[in-house]
């Protein structure tokens, strides 16, 4: 478990999934305003929960959450969280594995904390002892806040993702 001064970052639960996807929904909500393309289903905490659940249980898959620490120390909301997975890259090029991070969210009020690179870092840590050649992930093209964070921790830009819906 990692702490900062007012959280502690720790392997995911399968009872952390509610919160997790609770928090899903925010970001989705969040990311909704930079493309309609983000709009989610009915069901669509419900799926979350199911799928984080069993993010928690596999080894080739991972969730991480952010708690807040009382004044004694002691682990309460959940603010924060990142899903991924181990991913082969492309047997077209030279064998690379990823871990693929499919979302990360921090709470409006616990950003700028750290929270948010705790969570990227323990993804890391979980990806070298998989035996990944690095991390990797999609952030929405307007969420300049995102891809600013992601640059300042040594993420690149290496495709584009473009839609054309019908």
């Amino acid at each position: 478990m990692e702490k900062g001064e007012s959280y502690a970052v720790r392997p995911g639960r399968r009872d952390d999934a509610a919160a997790a996807a609770a928090l899903w929904m925010k970001s989705a909500e969040e990311h909704t305003a930079y493309d309609p393309v983000y709009a989610t289903s009915p069901d669509a905490e419900k799926i979350m929960r199911r799928f984080l659940a069993d993010l928690s249980s596999s080894s080739h898959s991972c969730l991480f959450v952010a708690e807040v620490l009382d004044e004694n120390g002691e682990p309460g909301e959940v603010v924060g969280f990142l899903s991924g997975e181990i991913r082969e890259g492309s047997p077209a090029f030279s064998p690379k594995t990823w871990a693929a991070v499919e979302d990360i969210y921090v709470t409006h009020d616990y950003r700028s904390q750290g929270i948010g690179r705790a969570l990227v870092d323990a993804s890391s840590e979980w990806a070298r002892d998989k035996g990944a050649d690095g991390v990797s992930l999609q952030v929405a093209a307007g969420n300049e806040r995102a891809r600013k964070f992601y640059d300042g921790l040594g993420f690149r830009e290496v495709s584009v993702y473009e839609v054309r819906e019908f």
